[in-house]
């Protein structure tokens, strides 16, 4: 049936032609014919064989297609864009998108189109990278099965879950579902439920569903945790570094900061110039490179401030302890002193590693 459904195809292509109508005119009126002919050119175009601008209107094209990759942009459960870095973006229809996902990478090809508005319109015939590893969504259970819906619209499909893999969730309890077989043909992906965010009514239940969509870690792993016990915390003297905690200096962090990370200090010299020091706490006295905390924190990349906690980039050992610049604690730091006249111009400067005293937040 394929081979009929194809050949019709090509017999009148370049032209666009509903399915129903291509069965009437191969003389196919109904009953499992008329399935299995809908059915081959479904298959087709999943195949990339036949391409379709509207439901169950499908054409062929005897030449060679223009391709491209781009990031898959879904727009609800419908039709979506593939975004390209420096082109302009091609429309993707539902029924072309195949089994790409939102923020997937994925090669389209360029097909023509009478009736869509957008200049460009293609189909995806490839999923080159899969973006979406674990989704947040609510899980929905049956009685022989359960599956996810996706907080994220533009996903584009629910995640089914075998039982045996739910952490006995209940239904309605917000999870997070990891993805382990990608979508085939018509069949949704598959996952298994590797955390209960919580249920409705919950406190802080938004906040962590805003943290496993955004990929937030909340806990260390345990070597980072073990590295970060190991640390000296007690600030011993160091000839090498500038003792500055006869100076009065003051932390400039927001009021709400956790770790606080910058100080300045500030007096007039003898020559009526002034001089302005800036102190940033010294990490790297702790944190080495290429080893477990380091490596964390490349991963975290910063503190995250929520409404209700703070994430934050290093063990609180090191963030809100001997990393930070809390008042009256003699801290390591790295100061830059510079000399300003009267203009404001800087006339001269010097960095060096410090011990700081700093007296007030």
């Amino acid at each position: 049936m394929k081979k009929k459904v194809l050949d019709f195809y090509k017999s009148i292509q370049p032209h666009a032609y509903h399915i129903e109508d291509a069965a009437m005119d191969n003389r196919i009126r109904g009953g499992k014919d008329l399935e299995m002919f809908i059915r081959s050119a479904k298959m087709l175009a999943r195949e990339g064989v036949l391409t379709s601008s509207r439901p169950d209107v499908y054409r062929y094209e005897d030449q060679q297609h223009e391709e491209y990759e781009g990031i898959y942009k879904g727009y609800r459960k419908s039709y979506g864009f593939v975004i390209m870095l420096d082109d302009e973006d091609i429309y993707v229809a539902e029924q072309n998108k195949g089994t790409a996902m939102h923020n997937d990478k994925v090669r389209v090809r360029i097909v023509p189109s009478d009736y869509t508005k957008h200049k460009r319109e293609g189909i995806i015939v490839d999923v080159i990278e899969r973006a979406n590893e674990t989704i947040v969504g609510t899980y929905d259970r049956q009685q022989h099965f359960g599956f996810v819906v996706p907080d994220d619209e533009r996903i584009g499909t629910d995640i089914f879950v075998d039982l045996k893999d739910t952490l006995d969730a209940r239904s309605g309890a917000k999870v997070l579902v990891k993805i382990t077989k990608w979508p085939e043909g018509n069949k949704k992906p598959e996952g298994i439920i590797t955390e209960i965010l919580g249920y409705k009514g919950d406190v802080g239940l938004d906040i962590n569903c805003i943290m496993a969509n955004h990929k937030i870690p909340f806990a260390f792993p345990k070597e980072v945790i073990e590295a970060s016990e190991k640390i000296d915390t007690i600030v011993h003297e160091d000839p090498k570094r500038w003792d500055l905690r006869d100076l009065q200096m003051v932390t400039i962090d927001g009021e709400d900061a956790k770790d606080l990370d910058d100080a300045v200090s500030g007096r007039k010299l003898p020559n009526g110039n002034y001089e302005l020091g800036v102190h940033i706490a010294d990490v790297s006295h702790y944190v080495t490179s290429g080893q477990p905390i380091d490596n964390e924190a490349y991963k975290r990349g910063t503190s995250v401030y929520l409404v209700d906690r703070v994430v934050p980039m290093l063990p609180e050992v090191l963030s809100n302890g001997i990393c930070s610049l809390n008042a009256h604690e003699d801290r390591y730091a790295m100061t830059c002193m510079m000399e300003i006249d009267d203009s404001g111009t800087v006339v001269n400067y010097r960095i060096r590693p410090s011990i700081i005293h700093v007296g007030r937040r």
